[in-house]
């Protein structure tokens, strides 16, 4: 389980989010959702160590270590793994070089990483072309979303922070991203602000963050009360 508890997190001098409390389950997804500017992406940024945040309290705990103050890297090697809304673009970088040493650090050779890295991108339906590139130069919206989904298939993480994976897809490309995330064991924390992916995922929680607090926690209920009503919804 990945267990975040009282997460209290600065930006500057900016509170962002405020006791924040959320467990995630091997093989269980697990759906945050909000307005605008209500501290999703910063869930995802600061417990996996982003350094623009600070955290004032809370500890964070992967299959019951303590990982709160471990690096990115630190935590990616943990099994941790997050998909950015926005990835960096990094001109120069190959993308398959990237992550042939990216694989090697995490699981200590390279001697299946080049039939592994082409199953997954079958998987995702990513040109291949993508991997002779720079990474993410050039590349679409619904690419670098593909690409993203790529490493964690490659990766193999225990535990995956996906901050708003149907951004940039196609709906073809959305039903075909959540079959892989339905049939992951991995846990998985997955933000959107949109109730149309639950139409092809499975989902085994849903939680409402608004001001940086969880506001509510239910299923696929408390989903469609927030599609019919918005987030400032009345019982």
């Amino acid at each position: 389980m990945l267990r975040i508890k009282d997460l209290t997190v600065f930006a500057g001098d900016r509170k962002i989010l405020q006791n924040v409390n959320l467990s995630i389950d091997r093989g269980k997804r697990t759906i945050l959702m909000g307005p605008n500017g209500s501290g999703k992406s910063t869930v995802c940024k600061s417990v996996m160590g982003d350094s623009d945040y600070t955290l004032e309290r809370g500890s964070i705990t992967l299959d019951e270590e303590d990982v709160t103050l471990l690096t990115p890297d630190e935590k990616a090697k943990k099994g941790m793994f997050m998909v950015f809304q926005e990835p960096e673009d990094i001109d120069g970088l190959n993308v398959t070089r990237f992550l042939r040493a990216t694989y090697s650090k995490l699981k200590g050779n390279v001697e299946d990483f080049s039939k592994r890295l082409e199953a997954a991108r079958e998987e995702v339906r990513l040109n291949k072309d993508q991997l002779s590139k720079s990474l993410n130069v050039t590349a679409s919206g619904g690419e670098k979303k593909k690409l993203e989904i790529l490493q964690m298939l490659l990766f193999e993480p225990k535990y995956a922070l996906i901050d708003e994976f149907d951004s940039g897809l196609d709906v073809d490309s959305v039903k075909k991203i959540s079959g892989i995330i339905n049939k992951s064991e991995c846990g998985f924390l997955i933000v959107t602000h949109n109730p149309a992916v639950f139409k092809y995922l499975n989902v085994d929680e849903v939680d409402v963050i608004r001001d940086g607090k969880i506001i509510a926690t239910g299923g696929l209920d408390l989903a469609d009360k927030i599609e019919k009503q918005g987030f400032t919804w009345k019982d």
